[in-house]
């Protein structure tokens, strides 16, 4: 789909958002594969995005609606809780353009191309190399500058008030147990955790071998064992935001 600004088009891998009382309120994938568990949710083999490598795939402004009417699931509705509160997508930088405006959501951007991707944020240079994660609010003003060719970037939006994520690239020689507790957090039961191949083989006794680019969403709850080799992944945890 288009972005909100016209600059660029995105290719969602997963959407979802919590009820009231902080637990899965459902997540849709580009595919509508099943998730880990066969609940409402997407995943992956064949998932989130073409198996050569998303080509067709972008979104610098990440998660847009070609109605304009989105952002992490609703920049524009934020107060709705209808409205997805966090989106991952993946999206093509082929020129200098400026991203789109999402206010009220926070982003985390990964370039996943070995150029990196050169961003001008809020009148500030900043440099991301493949894999890093640049974080900034969807109110900065925010733009791709020096593109000299074709590249891919990994987008996590969330509703901010709604919902938090992190968003690490993690390399995966052996087995991992999708949406279980890590050192970073004992507890997943409120969580949802993306993982999208990066580079390498994966696969899991559910759904077979993944292609670089494909995704699998664990809901809360959840879990899904996989194995990679000389494999690296982008790990997204998103969890509601607590009240204080």
């Amino acid at each position: 789909m288009p972005w909100r600004n016209g600059a660029g088009t995105t290719t969602v891998v997963a959407e979802g958002s919590f009820d009231a009382a902080g637990g899965s309120g459902g997540a849709s994938g580009a595919d509508g594969v099943s998730d880990a568990d066969g609940a409402d949710g997407a995943d992956g083999a064949g998932g989130a995005s073409d198996a050569d490598g998303a080509s067709d795939a972008d979104g610098a402004g990440g998660a847009s609606h070609a109605d304009g009417a989105d952002g992490a699931g609703g920049a524009d509705h934020a107060g709705q809780s209808s409205e997805p509160a966090w989106r991952i997508s993946i999206a093509t930088i082929d020129r200098s353009a400026p991203f789109s405006e999402f206010a009220g959501v926070d982003r985390l951007l990964m370039p996943l191309s070995p150029a990196g991707l050169d961003l001008v944020v809020d009148g500030g240079r900043v440099r991301g190399e493949a894999f890093d994660v640049l974080p900034f609010a969807g109110e900065s003003a925010v733009e791709a500058v020096d593109v000299r060719g074709t590249g891919l970037d990994l987008n996590l939006m969330t509703r901010r008030g709604a919902a938090v994520g992190t968003l690490v690239a993690q390399d995966l020689d052996g087995e991992l147990t999708l949406g279980s507790p890590s050192a970073a957090s004992s507890d997943r039961t409120s969580a949802w955790t993306v993982a999208v191949v990066l580079e390498g083989r994966v696969v899991s006794l559910a759904h077979g071998p993944f292609v670089v680019h494909d995704a699998v969403v664990v809901p809360p709850g959840g879990a899904l064992q996989v194995t990679g080799r000389a494999a690296v992944i982008a790990l997204a945890v998103i969890e509601p935001t607590r009240a204080s």
